[in-house]
């Protein structure tokens, strides 16, 4: 990966988990198709901050978690899918359902 789409990289990762902005779905789909590992433990943080971002509060059938599962299995090294297990035991079902469905798709 050259220097430039890393910095892109690590920069798109770290507006990701930001609250004053609305642009979280475009954030990821530009993590999933640069598919680099170091976006891991941001989409796992982004999943996690999916209940603060108020403008999101419409999306209650998965579709934000739907999308950052399939990052994740974009990116597709063991500790990326890890997380995708992790999830797969919440307690959440919303995040329990896409888990568990993006694993069956891997």
């Amino acid at each position: 990966m050259s220097l430039t789409l890393q910095q892109n990289v690590v920069e798109k990762c770290n507006l990701l988990l930001r609250t004053d902005h609305k642009e979280h779905d475009e954030l990821i789909k530009l993590l999933q198709n640069a598919a680099d590992p170091y976006a891991i433990p941001f989409l796992r943080q982004a999943i996690l901050l999916k209940p603060q971002l108020e403008y999101l509060a419409y999306d209650d059938y998965g579709a934000y978690y739907k999308k950052c599962f399939w990052a994740l299995e974009v990116i597709g090294t063991k500790k990326a899918i890890e997380v995708i297990q992790e999830f797969g035991g919440s307690d959440d079902p919303i995040i329990k359902e896409q888990a568990i469905y993006r694993l069956a798709k891997i």
